[in-house]
């Protein structure tokens, strides 16, 4: 079993005779349990010989949970007996790292988690995630990019040649989320301006790779609606061209929009209090390609590779 890929048969022998021995054992200490006893209890022993038993226990509990935790350089034999079958077997084992993004300030007695593996097209997007009630209202915001909360971007302007920090207003981002959210700004844009008291404690970096957004809430609704925004920059196709929208001051002026912002969804039904629930996020539409309405569109026809921003969501609620 160690040396050749899964059969059948040769798994059978092997739970056999493993209970068989398992019985064995047993029998053997039931018969033995006088000179087994006087032995770990090292009766008449020098110390060294009287401290075997319990250094070997104390060996073997700490090996079992460097093995259980996968600790570096312990589960060398396992992973040396997989790359042998997955070798006859044709199989590739692929890994892959995740950021985890903990939103410390973040005070709720419900855990939120967000699993998120990047497809081919991941280049640094920006995100927002929220939770909705059954008829579609607007809840609270989960995660949001800090450079979106803020409007400060680390390379927001070009001076003789040299990046610099710079507010800049991106409308166009994230606007299912920002329109929903409902908070205008001081220049009359949804899109926040500064950290606004309602998402501050949700703001966070802008995950670079693949993710996992811890993050909570006090929501008690038995039904709702969890959502994430993502948007990417420069990804224009055939449809969505630099000079697609000639009279759209955003979309030709920034020089930044590509695709619209995608959406993707999963409904929740809580049946208990202490129901833990995983959804697969679902695409179900995309923002308007300015940021200059609300509005979900379902049509994705023209949406090309932006949908490869995103392999797969995986939504974890624990109530």
């Amino acid at each position: 079993m160690y040396f050749k890929p899964f059969n059948k048969s040769v798994a059978s022998i092997h739970t056999f005779f493993g209970f068989l021995f398992i019985l064995a054992t047993i029998l053997h200490l039931s018969n033995n349990k006088k000179p087994l006893s006087n032995y770990i209890s090292g009766k008449r022993k020098p110390l060294l010989q009287k401290l075997q038993t319990p250094v070997v226990l104390i060996l073997v509990i700490l090996l079992s949970f460097g093995l259980y935790f996968n600790l570096p350089g312990l589960s060398f034999l396992y992973k040396f007996g997989n790359e042998i079958r997955n070798r006859q077997s044709g199989k590739v084992e692929t890994h892959h790292n995740y950021e985890k993004i903990k939103l410390n300030q973040v005070i709720g007695k419900h855990k939120i988690e967000i699993e998120l593996k990047k497809g081919n097209a991941f280049q640094y997007p920006l995100f927002a995630i929220w939770a909705e009630d059954s008829l579609g209202n607007y809840i609270e915001t989960l995660y949001i990019s800090r450079v979106i909360a803020t409007s400060s971007f680390v390379f927001g302007e070009k001076k003789d040649g040299i990046w610099e920090s710079a507010v800049k207003r991106r409308p166009e981002a994230l606007p299912y989320w920002s329109h929903k959210r409902g908070i205008k700004a001081s220049d009359g844009l949804f899109v926040p301006l500064d950290n606004s008291k309602d998402i501050d404690a949700v703001s966070g970096a802008t995950p670079t790779g693949n993710f996992l957004i811890e993050t909570r809430t006090n929501n008690d609704f038995t039904n709702y609606r969890i959502l994430l925004e993502v948007n990417q920059s420069y990804d224009w196709n055939d449809f969505y061209t630099k000079d697609k929208f000639p009279n759209d001051e955003i979309y030709s002026g920034t020089g930044q929009v590509g695709q619209p912002s995608l959406i993707y969804a999963s409904d929740i039904f809580l049946t208990s209090p202490k129901t833990k629930t995983y959804n697969f996020m679902r695409l179900i539409g995309h923002g308007h390609h300015s940021g200059k309405t609300g509005l979900l569109y379902q049509n994705l026809t023209h949406i090309s590779t932006a949908k490869e921003i995103i392999d797969r969501i995986i939504l974890s609620v624990n109530n």
